[in-house]
């Protein structure tokens, strides 16, 4: 997946973040061990917008922060996804939150959300400004739009 812009020389300059076509496919190239949800639900996310043909890349912002989704649709909308399977800690939810607002400066017409792994999570999180859901029920509504 490439970087989100429209430089020729900032896209060839930040490298572009590999993910398998199936989260199925995590396992067998990290033998860590460890668990992988949040690489799989970010991959599951990923799928979603190419296969509605969406262009989709990732965002640094200046200050360095990462969003893991610039999502545009074939209409020309833009939407800014982070994908945290936990937000449940202070800081990991400020640091989503942060990349979120300074991208958000970057592309003023992006809607931005965020997607958490289950509903009683998005229940939970407070943030202004942004659509918080459960991944499951953005694909679900999102599979229903059409």
């Amino acid at each position: 997946m490439p970087f989100a812009t429209e430089s020729e020389r900032r896209r060839n300059s930040n490298p572009r973040k590999l993910y398998p076509v199936d989260p199925g496919l995590i396992g067998a190239f990290d033998a860590s061990g460890r668990s992988n949800v949040g690489r799989a639900l970010e991959t599951v996310v990923l799928n979603e917008p190419e296969r509605r043909r969406a262009e989709v890349g990732y965002v640094k912002t200046g200050e360095g922060l990462e969003v893991d989704f610039l999502v545009r649709d074939l209409g020309g909308d833009e939407e800014l996804v982070q994908v945290c399977v936990d937000p449940s800690a202070a800081e990991t939810l400020t640091r989503e939150m942060r990349a979120l607002t300074a991208a958000a400066s970057e592309h003023p017409r992006a809607t931005r959300r965020l997607l958490v792994l289950d509903r009683d999570q998005a229940l939970r999180v407070e943030a202004p400004g942004v659509l918080v859901q459960s991944a499951y029920e953005w694909l679900l509504a999102e599979a229903s739009h059409h």
